[in-house]
Protein backbone atom coordinates (compact mmCIF):
# COMPACT_ATOMS: atom_id res chain seq x y z
CA UNK A 1 0.00 0.00 0.00
CA UNK A 2 2.96 2.28 0.60
CA UNK A 3 3.91 1.77 -3.02
CA UNK A 4 0.56 3.23 -4.08
CA UNK A 5 1.06 6.23 -1.85
CA UNK A 6 4.56 6.72 -3.24
CA UNK A 7 3.22 6.52 -6.80
CA UNK A 8 0.47 9.04 -6.05
CA UNK A 9 2.90 11.38 -4.31
CA UNK A 10 5.43 11.11 -7.13
CA UNK A 11 2.81 11.69 -9.82
CA UNK A 12 1.31 14.64 -7.99
CA UNK A 13 4.74 16.17 -7.38
CA UNK A 14 5.68 15.73 -11.03
CA UNK A 15 2.46 17.38 -12.20
CA UNK A 16 2.90 20.26 -9.78
CA UNK A 17 6.53 20.71 -10.88
CA UNK A 18 5.56 20.78 -14.54
CA UNK A 19 2.75 23.22 -13.87
CA UNK A 20 5.00 25.51 -11.85
CA UNK A 21 7.65 25.35 -14.55
CA UNK A 22 5.07 26.28 -17.16
CA UNK A 23 3.62 29.05 -15.03
CA UNK A 24 6.82 30.60 -13.67
CA UNK A 25 9.68 30.08 -16.10
CA UNK A 26 8.19 29.60 -19.56
CA UNK A 27 5.37 32.09 -19.10
CA UNK A 28 7.74 34.63 -17.60
CA UNK A 29 10.00 34.50 -20.64
CA UNK A 30 7.09 34.73 -23.05
CA UNK A 31 5.50 37.64 -21.24
CA UNK A 32 8.81 39.47 -20.98
CA UNK A 33 9.44 39.11 -24.70
CA UNK A 34 5.97 40.34 -25.58
CA UNK A 35 6.19 43.29 -23.20
CA UNK A 36 9.50 44.32 -24.74
CA UNK A 37 7.93 44.29 -28.20
CA UNK A 38 4.78 46.26 -27.35
CA UNK A 39 6.05 48.37 -24.47
CA UNK A 40 5.42 51.67 -26.21
CA UNK A 41 1.94 50.68 -27.40
CA UNK A 42 0.78 49.03 -24.17
CA UNK A 43 -2.08 50.78 -22.37
CA UNK A 44 -1.68 51.98 -18.80
CA UNK A 45 -3.44 49.66 -16.37
CA UNK A 46 -5.07 50.84 -13.21
CA UNK A 47 -3.68 48.75 -10.37
CA UNK A 48 -6.47 49.84 -8.04
CA UNK A 49 -9.10 48.51 -10.42
CA UNK A 50 -7.26 45.20 -10.70
CA UNK A 51 -7.04 44.90 -6.91
CA UNK A 52 -10.79 45.41 -6.61
CA UNK A 53 -11.39 42.17 -8.49
CA UNK A 54 -11.97 39.04 -6.37
CA UNK A 55 -9.05 36.73 -5.73
CA UNK A 56 -10.64 34.04 -7.90
CA UNK A 57 -10.37 36.30 -10.98
CA UNK A 58 -6.88 37.57 -10.11
CA UNK A 59 -5.17 34.36 -9.01
CA UNK A 60 -7.17 31.15 -9.09
CA UNK A 61 -8.81 31.52 -12.49
CA UNK A 62 -5.59 32.37 -14.40
CA UNK A 63 -3.79 29.50 -12.69
CA UNK A 64 -6.60 27.10 -13.53
CA UNK A 65 -6.63 28.25 -17.17
CA UNK A 66 -2.88 27.80 -17.37
CA UNK A 67 -3.16 24.25 -16.04
CA UNK A 68 -5.83 23.47 -18.63
CA UNK A 69 -3.66 24.83 -21.44
CA UNK A 70 -0.70 22.79 -20.20
CA UNK A 71 -2.81 19.60 -20.10
CA UNK A 72 -4.17 20.27 -23.58
CA UNK A 73 -0.70 20.85 -25.03
CA UNK A 74 0.85 17.84 -23.27
CA UNK A 75 -1.83 15.35 -24.39
CA UNK A 76 -1.28 13.30 -27.59
CA UNK A 77 -2.99 14.56 -30.72
CA UNK A 78 -4.98 11.35 -31.29
CA UNK A 79 -6.51 11.43 -27.81
CA UNK A 80 -7.36 15.12 -28.18
CA UNK A 81 -9.10 14.52 -31.51
CA UNK A 82 -11.02 11.57 -30.07
CA UNK A 83 -12.26 13.62 -27.12
CA UNK A 84 -13.17 16.57 -29.36
CA UNK A 85 -15.22 14.23 -31.55
CA UNK A 86 -17.13 12.98 -28.50
CA UNK A 87 -17.75 16.56 -27.36
CA UNK A 88 -19.04 17.59 -30.80
CA UNK A 89 -21.29 14.54 -31.05
CA UNK A 90 -22.68 15.33 -27.59
CA UNK A 91 -23.71 18.79 -28.81
CA UNK A 92 -20.71 20.79 -27.56
CA UNK A 93 -22.03 21.52 -24.04
CA UNK A 94 -21.21 24.93 -22.64
CA UNK A 95 -17.67 25.38 -21.24
CA UNK A 96 -16.79 21.74 -21.97
CA UNK A 97 -13.41 21.27 -23.64
CA UNK A 98 -10.90 18.47 -24.00
CA UNK A 99 -8.64 19.96 -21.33
CA UNK A 100 -11.50 20.32 -18.84
CA UNK A 101 -12.64 16.73 -19.27
CA UNK A 102 -9.09 15.41 -18.90
CA UNK A 103 -8.53 17.58 -15.80
CA UNK A 104 -11.75 16.24 -14.26
CA UNK A 105 -10.66 12.68 -15.04
CA UNK A 106 -7.32 13.18 -13.30
CA UNK A 107 -8.97 14.75 -10.25
CA UNK A 108 -11.59 11.99 -10.00
CA UNK A 109 -8.86 9.35 -10.36
CA UNK A 110 -6.82 10.65 -7.41
CA UNK A 111 -9.94 11.46 -5.38
CA UNK A 112 -11.35 7.95 -5.75
CA UNK A 113 -7.96 6.43 -4.94
CA UNK A 114 -7.51 8.48 -1.75
CA UNK A 115 -11.10 8.02 -0.52
CA UNK A 116 -11.21 4.26 -1.01
CA UNK A 117 -7.71 3.88 0.40
CA UNK A 118 -8.86 5.57 3.61
CA UNK A 119 -12.06 3.50 3.71
CA UNK A 120 -10.44 0.14 3.03
CA UNK A 121 -7.32 0.58 5.17
CA UNK A 122 -9.08 0.93 8.53
CA UNK A 123 -7.88 -2.03 10.56
CA UNK A 124 -7.65 -4.28 7.52
CA UNK A 125 -5.12 -5.24 4.92
CA UNK A 126 -5.50 -2.90 1.99
CA UNK A 127 -6.44 -4.47 -1.33
CA UNK A 128 -4.18 -2.72 -3.85
CA UNK A 129 -5.82 -4.29 -6.92
CA UNK A 130 -9.28 -3.13 -5.80
CA UNK A 131 -8.09 0.44 -5.28
CA UNK A 132 -6.40 0.51 -8.69
CA UNK A 133 -9.59 -0.83 -10.27
CA UNK A 134 -11.66 1.87 -8.57
CA UNK A 135 -9.22 4.55 -9.75
CA UNK A 136 -9.50 3.28 -13.31
CA UNK A 137 -13.30 3.35 -13.08
CA UNK A 138 -13.17 6.90 -11.71
CA UNK A 139 -10.94 7.93 -14.61
CA UNK A 140 -13.33 6.46 -17.19
CA UNK A 141 -16.59 7.79 -15.73
CA UNK A 142 -16.42 11.45 -16.94
CA UNK A 143 -15.74 10.61 -20.58
CA UNK A 144 -18.24 7.74 -20.43
CA UNK A 145 -20.92 10.24 -19.43
CA UNK A 146 -20.26 12.38 -22.52
CA UNK A 147 -20.03 9.29 -24.73
CA UNK A 148 -23.47 8.25 -23.50
CA UNK A 149 -24.83 11.71 -24.25
CA UNK A 150 -23.29 11.55 -27.73
CA UNK A 151 -24.89 8.16 -28.47
CA UNK A 152 -28.24 9.40 -27.21
CA UNK A 153 -28.02 12.46 -29.45
CA UNK A 154 -27.09 10.33 -32.47
CA UNK A 155 -30.18 8.17 -31.92
CA UNK A 156 -32.36 11.27 -31.65
CA UNK A 157 -30.97 12.69 -34.90
CA UNK A 158 -31.39 9.36 -36.68
CA UNK A 159 -34.99 9.10 -35.48
CA UNK A 160 -35.86 12.65 -36.63
CA UNK A 161 -34.18 12.41 -40.05
CA UNK A 162 -37.03 10.64 -41.99
CA UNK A 163 -39.58 13.24 -40.84
CA UNK A 164 -37.23 16.07 -41.80
CA UNK A 165 -36.67 14.53 -45.23
CA UNK A 166 -40.42 14.31 -45.82
CA UNK A 167 -40.88 17.99 -45.05
CA UNK A 168 -37.81 18.88 -47.07
CA UNK A 169 -39.07 16.92 -50.09
CA UNK A 170 -42.49 18.58 -49.95
CA UNK A 171 -40.92 22.04 -49.64
CA UNK A 172 -38.54 21.53 -52.58
CA UNK A 173 -41.30 20.05 -54.73
CA UNK A 174 -43.44 23.11 -53.95
CA UNK A 175 -40.80 25.32 -55.56
CA UNK A 176 -38.43 26.39 -52.77
CA UNK A 177 -34.67 26.24 -53.13
CA UNK A 178 -32.72 23.71 -51.13
CA UNK A 179 -31.34 26.22 -48.60
CA UNK A 180 -34.71 27.92 -48.12
CA UNK A 181 -36.39 24.52 -47.77
CA UNK A 182 -33.89 23.59 -45.06
CA UNK A 183 -34.65 26.84 -43.25
CA UNK A 184 -38.43 26.32 -43.42
CA UNK A 185 -38.06 22.72 -42.30
CA UNK A 186 -35.99 23.63 -39.25
CA UNK A 187 -38.61 26.20 -38.28
CA UNK A 188 -41.29 23.49 -38.26
CA UNK A 189 -39.27 20.98 -36.23
CA UNK A 190 -37.61 20.95 -32.83
CA UNK A 191 -34.68 18.94 -31.57
CA UNK A 192 -30.99 18.30 -32.05
CA UNK A 193 -31.21 17.81 -35.84
CA UNK A 194 -32.99 21.13 -36.30
CA UNK A 195 -30.34 22.93 -34.23
CA UNK A 196 -27.47 21.38 -36.19
CA UNK A 197 -29.03 22.26 -39.54
CA UNK A 198 -29.55 25.80 -38.24
CA UNK A 199 -25.81 26.00 -37.52
CA UNK A 200 -25.10 24.73 -41.03
CA UNK A 201 -27.33 27.41 -42.58
CA UNK A 202 -25.54 30.07 -40.52
CA UNK A 203 -22.20 28.86 -41.88
CA UNK A 204 -23.55 29.01 -45.44
CA UNK A 205 -24.87 32.54 -44.89
CA UNK A 206 -21.45 33.61 -43.61
CA UNK A 207 -19.84 32.55 -46.88
CA UNK A 208 -18.88 28.93 -46.31
CA UNK A 209 -19.24 26.52 -49.20
CA UNK A 210 -22.41 24.43 -48.99
CA UNK A 211 -20.57 21.15 -49.42
CA UNK A 212 -18.06 22.03 -46.70
CA UNK A 213 -20.88 23.14 -44.39
CA UNK A 214 -22.74 19.85 -44.95
CA UNK A 215 -19.57 17.85 -44.26
CA UNK A 216 -19.10 19.84 -41.05
CA UNK A 217 -22.67 18.89 -40.12
CA UNK A 218 -21.78 15.20 -40.48
CA UNK A 219 -18.61 15.62 -38.41
CA UNK A 220 -20.51 17.37 -35.62
CA UNK A 221 -23.28 14.78 -35.36
CA UNK A 222 -21.59 11.50 -36.27
CA UNK A 223 -24.92 9.98 -37.41
CA UNK A 224 -24.50 7.38 -40.18
CA UNK A 225 -27.90 8.00 -41.79
CA UNK A 226 -27.27 11.73 -41.94
CA UNK A 227 -23.88 11.02 -43.51
CA UNK A 228 -25.57 8.98 -46.25
CA UNK A 229 -28.07 11.76 -46.90
CA UNK A 230 -25.37 14.45 -47.09
CA UNK A 231 -23.28 12.28 -49.45
CA UNK A 232 -26.28 11.84 -51.76
CA UNK A 233 -26.99 15.59 -51.75
CA UNK A 234 -23.36 16.47 -52.53
CA UNK A 235 -23.20 13.93 -55.36
CA UNK A 236 -26.48 15.23 -56.77
CA UNK A 237 -25.13 18.77 -56.72
CA UNK A 238 -21.85 17.76 -58.35
CA UNK A 239 -23.55 15.73 -61.10
CA UNK A 240 -26.25 18.34 -61.68
CA UNK A 241 -29.16 15.93 -61.18
CA UNK A 242 -32.59 16.82 -59.87
CA UNK A 243 -32.44 17.36 -56.11
CA UNK A 244 -36.17 16.54 -55.78
CA UNK A 245 -35.70 12.94 -56.94
CA UNK A 246 -32.71 12.57 -54.61
CA UNK A 247 -34.75 13.77 -51.64
CA UNK A 248 -37.62 11.43 -52.51
CA UNK A 249 -35.30 8.42 -52.74
CA UNK A 250 -33.56 9.35 -49.49
CA UNK A 251 -36.88 9.84 -47.70
CA UNK A 252 -38.11 6.38 -48.68
CA UNK A 253 -34.75 4.82 -47.83
CA UNK A 254 -34.57 6.44 -44.37
CA UNK A 255 -38.09 5.30 -43.51
CA UNK A 256 -37.20 1.75 -44.52
CA UNK A 257 -34.10 1.89 -42.34
CA UNK A 258 -36.11 3.15 -39.37
CA UNK A 259 -38.63 0.34 -39.85
CA UNK A 260 -35.84 -2.23 -40.05
CA UNK A 261 -34.26 -0.91 -36.86
CA UNK A 262 -37.63 -1.13 -35.09
CA UNK A 263 -38.08 -4.73 -36.27
CA UNK A 264 -34.55 -5.57 -35.15
CA UNK A 265 -35.18 -4.08 -31.71
CA UNK A 266 -38.46 -6.03 -31.44
CA UNK A 267 -36.67 -9.26 -32.37
CA UNK A 268 -34.15 -8.73 -29.55
CA UNK A 269 -36.84 -8.35 -26.88
CA UNK A 270 -37.40 -12.11 -26.21
CA UNK A 271 -33.66 -12.69 -25.78
CA UNK A 272 -33.36 -9.76 -23.36
CA UNK A 273 -36.38 -10.98 -21.37
CA UNK A 274 -34.87 -14.44 -20.94
CA UNK A 275 -32.45 -13.52 -18.15
CA UNK A 276 -35.00 -11.61 -15.98
CA UNK A 277 -37.41 -14.52 -16.39
CA UNK A 278 -34.82 -17.10 -15.37
CA UNK A 279 -33.49 -15.08 -12.43
CA UNK A 280 -36.66 -13.55 -10.94
CA UNK A 281 -39.83 -15.25 -12.23
CA UNK A 282 -39.01 -18.95 -12.67
CA UNK A 283 -37.74 -19.43 -9.07
CA UNK A 284 -40.97 -17.93 -7.73
CA UNK A 285 -43.06 -20.20 -9.95
CA UNK A 286 -41.09 -23.22 -8.82
CA UNK A 287 -41.67 -22.33 -5.18
CA UNK A 288 -45.40 -21.83 -5.75
CA UNK A 289 -45.93 -24.93 -7.89
CA UNK A 290 -43.53 -27.41 -6.31
CA UNK A 291 -43.54 -26.07 -2.75
CA UNK A 292 -46.73 -27.87 -1.54
CA UNK A 293 -45.68 -31.09 -3.28
CA UNK A 294 -42.27 -31.02 -1.61
CA UNK A 295 -43.88 -30.42 1.80
CA UNK A 296 -46.22 -33.41 1.30
CA UNK A 297 -43.33 -35.62 0.23
CA UNK A 298 -41.36 -34.65 3.32
CA UNK A 299 -44.37 -35.35 5.58
CA UNK A 300 -44.91 -38.76 3.94
CA UNK A 301 -41.29 -39.77 4.31
CA UNK A 302 -41.15 -38.64 7.96
CA UNK A 303 -44.31 -40.64 8.75
CA UNK A 304 -42.65 -43.85 7.60
CA UNK A 305 -39.62 -43.06 9.67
Amino acid sequence: MRILLYIIAFTTSALISLILYDLIIVRKKQVKGRLDNIKEMAPIFDDEEDLKKPITDRLLKPTYESILRFISNAAPKQIREKYETIINNAGSPKNVTFARILAVQIMVLFLCGCIFFLLLSKGKKTNLILIILIMVIGFILPVSFFRTQADKRKREITRQLPDLLDLLYVSVEAGLGFDMALKKTTQKMQGALSLEIGKTLDEINKGKNRQDALRSLVNRTGAEDLSSFVTAVIQSEQLGSNITNTLKIQSVSMRQRRRQRAEEAAAKVPVRMLFPLVIFIFPSLLVVVLGPAIINIIKTLTSFL
